[in-house]
């Protein structure tokens, strides 16, 4: 991309984006239930490719605001990959901004997961990757009647700061695809709002190995 984020601050975004046995025993039935039926969503998607539009205004140096036009990706279980078009450079740097959490299918692989609270509303739990990193958890908050995740929140370790998305969802024949996300960065040295919206979805098609490569 000819614009240019700073590198160092947006590197550190890269890494954004139990069993039910634990929750029953952690939580009790309500949230084992919703987390049950988390991992049953949408069964018979396969892939899909959308449009994305991601608008980034900077509250830090260098105090850019670009908007840029691409396309996501989905395969099952667990690959996703945003492609923008712009310039190369740009695009690498956006790509970070876009959070795409795996599917609660593949958490019980990934992380601990931990029932914190069940409002009879939203459901929240914290995750704690098994493979550490530079995020300490991601606190994730679930829509209890749909079963789609309302919002989450990666902490970083050491005072790195945070960076939440909450989200909307549309429903197409029977599967809930993202509507829109809204962020907030807040790490050292780099803060900004985010907010990405995502159409023209295509269900089930054929996603080439070539688009999950870089």
């Amino acid at each position: 991309m000819a614009i240019s984020f700073a590198r160092p601050a947006l590197g550190r975004l890269i890494a954004v984006l139990g069993s039910a046995a634990l929750l029953m025993g952690a939580s009790g039935a309500g949230q084992s239930d919703v987390y049950a039926r988390m991992q049953r969503i949408n069964p018979s998607l396969h892939s899909y490719r959308a449009s994305v539009r991601v608008a980034v205004v900077t509250h830090s140096f260098p105090y850019l605001s670009p908007t840029l036009d691409g396309t996501i990706y989905f395969r099952s279980p667990d690959q996703s990959a945003v492609e923008f078009k712009t310039v190369p450079l740009l695009a690498s740097e956006l790509k970070k901004v876009v959070a795409q959490l795996e599917p609660a299918s593949e958490w019980p692989r990934l992380y601990e997961v931990t029932p914190v609270n069940d409002d009879g509303t939203i459901s929240t739990f914290r995750l704690v990757r098994k493979k550490h990193g530079r995020i300490d958890h991601v606190e994730v908050t679930v829509d209890d009647k749909t079963a789609t995740v309302a919002s989450m929140t990666y902490v970083y370790n050491d005072g790195g700061g945070s960076i939440s998305f909450t989200q909307t969802w549309d429903e197409i024949d029977g599967n809930y695809v993202l509507k829109s996300q809204t962020g907030k960065v807040d790490i050292p040295h780099y803060n900004a709002d985010v907010t990405s919206t995502f159409s023209d979805y295509k269900l089930n098609v054929e996603v080439p190995d070539t688009v999950f490569a870089s």
